[in-house]
């Protein structure tokens, strides 16, 4: 069941106008609002029911603002003011007047290696800052990554914190928090324990996700998730996004590493991997796997590329574009064929990609066969008739080959 908003269908909470809501998870819900004092237009979170319920949440939602307050950087949502009404507990910040990081990916699929480092070389600045004051922050992922509409990246949502230096124990011994797809495994086997290296862990999850729009060890049940995260076993970005430059490739696989002593200590150490000023060791064994790459099927330029023998023929013809059913067939000559492929003379241009639908007249006992095949290269002749090079969908067995233009091949004729 939905944990239900204690504010239903109000447009108003304490001084302040509800003017739409940007946000909503488990703990609580986020507003654009109207400081009816000021007329600011201001973020206003409010607590959900389970928080309102529970002691130990309460108090965490107050503990966000009072470690969140004093903070200042430019990377960072800043945190207003805190306060009650009816009961419910509630923090006013920042308002920023773009998207999260998710929702920029949802219509974008992914970044360039430029543009995400863009966004994610602030936020390392501001983590840095965080944990100069032994805060850690334990829960990046794109949705609390928040882009002005100036193009700034700024990091929200502290109320997963871990104030090093406070006596809090809020957080109960054995007891994970985190968002499964990001955080590092080591939250979820006792976030109290952890340090500065599982943010630089989500920091770089998160820029795998940017990068190739892809979470790092795939979807399903957290169970599996968490296993593969155990057992490093997710695709190197650089198998999806095969431009991306070496370094950083092995800087978001080594702060993958299931052993947080295998990773960077600290987001410096990550930055400087990132770009490229501190140089891995050759003899580094990087987690992830890199998959053997796919078969590919040639560009074809003027000169049909088949590595298979061409047999030079004169085969009457007809073709015409199969996504039009209803469509006129053009006539047209087979000039040479193989099993893969053949080269078509026709009286009309068809576009590179264009799938055809050739019938094939066997003159020798009045009967025909149908290929379908896609049009890879094209050119024009004296003639003002269109040389097109075809790949079939279908291979044919060379028997079947054989058998059907055996009179009609020349055998010296291999080209």
């Amino acid at each position: 069941m939905p944990i239900q908003s204690p504010l239903r269908n109000a447009r108003r909470f304490a001084d302040y106008e509800l003017l739409e809501k940007i946000g909503q998870g488990g703990m609580s819900t986020v507003y654009k609002a109207c400081d009816a004092r000021t007329q600011d237009i201001v973020a206003l979170k409010i607590a959900s029911r389970l928080v309102m319920d529970d002691r130990q949440l309460s108090r965490r939602f107050e503990l966000e603002y009072a470690i969140a307050h004093p903070l200042d950087h430019p990377n960072l949502v800043k945190v207003l003011h805190n306060g009650k009404h009816d009961k419910v507990p509630y923090l006013v910040m920042e308002f920023i007047d773009g998207p999260s990081l998710l929702q920029h990916l949802k219509t974008h699929e992914r970044l360039s290696e430029h543009q995400a480092l863009a966004v994610v070389l602030p936020i390392a600045e501001a983590l840095t800052y965080l944990h100069q004051k032994q805060i850690i922050h334990r829960d990046i992922k794109p949705s609390n990554i928040l882009l002005t509409s100036s193009g700034e990246a700024k990091l929200a949502d502290l109320g997963l914190v871990k104030n090093l230096e406070s006596l809090s124990r809020l957080t109960r011994s054995n007891v994970g928090l985190g968002t499964m797809q990001f955080a590092a495994p080591e939250q979820f086997d006792d976030a109290r324990s952890v340090d500065a290296r599982c943010d630089v862990y989500a920091l770089a999850a998160t820029l795998y996700f940017t990068l190739t729009g892809e979470y790092p060890f795939g979807k399903g049940a957290t169970l599996d998730v968490l296993n593969r995260k155990l057992h490093n076993k997710f695709e190197a970005p650089s198998s999806k996004v095969p431009q991306l430059r070496s370094n950083v490739d092995a800087a978001i696989r080594i702060a993958l590493s299931a052993d947080r002593q295998c990773r960077p200590a600290s987001i410096n150490e990550f930055v400087a991997l990132l770009t490229g000023e501190t140089k891995l060791r050759s003899a580094v064994d990087l987690p992830g796997t890199i998959p053997a790459p796919k078969a590919k099927i040639s560009k074809k330029t003027d000169k049909e590329r088949r590595g298979v023998a061409r047999h030079a023929v004169e085969l009457e013809a007809a073709c015409r574009a199969v996504i039009n059913v209803a469509g006129q067939r053009w006539p047209a000559t087979v000039k040479d064929l193989s099993v893969t492929g053949l080269c078509l003379l026709a009286k009309r241009r068809f576009e590179t990609g264009c799938i055809l639908e050739i019938t094939i007249t066997l003159t020798a006992d009045d009967t025909s066969i149908n290929q379908i095949a896609r049009v890879r290269w094209t050119k024009s002749t004296e003639s003002r008739s269109w040389l097109l090079g075809c790949e079939l969908v279908k291979a044919m067995a060379d028997d079947d080959l054989n058998m059907i233009f055996a009179s009609y091949m020349d055998k010296t004729k291999i080209l």
